[in-house]
């Protein structure tokens, strides 16, 4: 979506909807720290609109939740503060794993029948909003169809950049994207991505995710450091992502393990979790690299702003990418990034404070990284700026009305009386 369209979307005025979102990347009493960016997004979305989440919860991570609490999950938790514009529900996804993928929408669809109908019944959405294709956006372009309802989906990169790798769910994904009103994409890159999936370039829209500028702005890089007990006297690297092979942590292992051996004095935090923590730990110590390498977990963001702000600089050298929260938040935060050249990264970085390099080549990341810890400040003069959410949430709210409008000015007497539940449903409140 170029400026022009931004401004005229930022200024225009749409009356209030009731929104319909559903997707597993969102938090739960699980996983508090799942999908920020989409509560972040939700949120936001809820000062203009009354929105509804339906987020599945595994019923192997509910399971194993059980079996070692003794208790059940809390479904009454919700992840935001004012709730008064928003609600959240957690039905149970059943599915087998590693098994049947392309299949998931189906598996899916079942688990989340009951409340779907019950839901939809009750909130009478005017849109339904999907992240994550497949299986979500499967699940909310069926639920959609069938009670005619229009729907938007969302596409972050790795569902269509890495999942449409399997001809399966390729052809899956592709029929979301088909059949969806709308398609909402992170990136430029993603949307091309989406465009040669066959799908029509009218119905593509691109905005970048938000960030919550309060809390994520320049700070006094001592006394963050002081903060998290970090030291004073050598150079710091973050690295903020889920210790999954995509995100290229062991490449970065590599290339600061090439640092190490030219005596620069530093130390390379890595925050977050996942299935490569164990392996990651195994190689820090057998290469001796405890003092320069260092995992530190997932982090909340009260606590995220204060990494960003003792960094002197961010790496991310992830083998595929939409537009990373991480760096929108770097940025906001003053500060550079080394990372790699891949998705929409290139159209967040700036050649006077940034460095892209080639996935997977330790060794350019490394010469790469070595070349920011020596430079002077960055440049506070960027070519790009982040959002903030209200920003964002103000185009995709917009988008929902436009596609919302459209829906409604072309329904057919098939899908007119498939969704004549709402009008039923006032009727009897008014005879009552």
């Amino acid at each position: 979506m170029n400026q022009r369209k931004h401004e005229e979307l930022s200024t225009e005025v749409r009356p209030a909807m009731k929104i319909l979102f559903l997707s597993n990347v969102f938090p739960n009493p699980l996983h508090h720290g799942k999908g920020t960016f989409n509560r972040s997004m939700i949120e936001s979305l809820s000062q203009l609109h009354r929105v509804h989440v339906i987020t599945p919860v595994s019923w192997i991570d509910e399971a194993s939740y059980v079996l070692k609490n003794r208790a059940s999950i809390d479904r009454k938790w919700v992840p935001v503060e004012n709730s008064s514009q928003l609600s959240v529900e957690y039905p149970r996804y059943y599915y087998p794993p590693k098994l049947l993928h392309q299949h998931y929408g189906q598996f899916m669809s079942w688990s989340l029948h009951h409340c779907l109908q019950k839901t939809i019944s009750r909130f009478q959405p005017d849109i339904i909003l999907s992240y994550w294709l497949h299986p979500d956006g499967e699940v909310a372009v069926k639920a959609a169809r069938e009670h005619g309802i229009p729907v938007v989906v969302m596409t972050g990169g790795s569902d269509v950049l890495l999942l449409t790798r399997n001809r399966n769910r390729k052809r899956a994904i592709q029929n979301v994207l088909q059949q969806a009103d709308g398609v909402i994409t992170v990136s430029n890159d993603i949307r091309n991505a989406v465009t040669d999936l066959q799908v029509h370039a009218d119905k593509i829209h691109t905005v970048y995710r938000g960030v919550d500028r309060e809390l994520f702005s320049p700070g006094d890089q001592r006394a963050a450091r002081e903060r998290l007990g970090l030291p004073l006297d050598r150079k710091i690297i973050v690295s903020v992502g889920r210790l999954e092979p995509v995100k290229g942590h062991s490449v970065l292992l590599q290339a600061c393990e090439k640092i190490s051996k030219v005596g620069t004095r530093f130390t390379c935090y890595v925050l977050g979790n996942g299935s490569l923590e164990s392996a990651l730990s195994q190689k820090i110590e057998q290469a001796g690299l405890g003092e320069f390498f260092q995992l530190k977990g997932s982090q909340q963001q009260h606590r995220l702003v204060d990494w960003y702000r003792a960094a002197d600089v961010i790496a991310l050298p992830s083998l595929s990418e939409g537009i990373p929260n991480v760096l929108l938040e770097a940025i906001s935060c003053g500060k550079p990034f080394v990372a790699s050249r891949v998705g929409g990264i290139p159209e967040i970085a700036d050649s006077n404070c940034d460095r892209l390099v080639t996935p997977e080549d330790s060794s350019e990341l490394a010469v790469a990284i070595s070349e920011m810890l020596k430079a002077t400040a960055p440049s506070e003069q960027r070519s790009f700026k982040p959002m903030s959410w209200q920003e964002s949430s103000l185009q995709i709210s917009q988008i929902l009305s436009d596609c919302s409008t459209r829906y409604t000015a072309g329904l057919t007497g098939i899908q007119k009386t498939r969704s004549s539940y709402q009008s039923k449903d006032k009727k009897t409140k008014q005879q009552i």
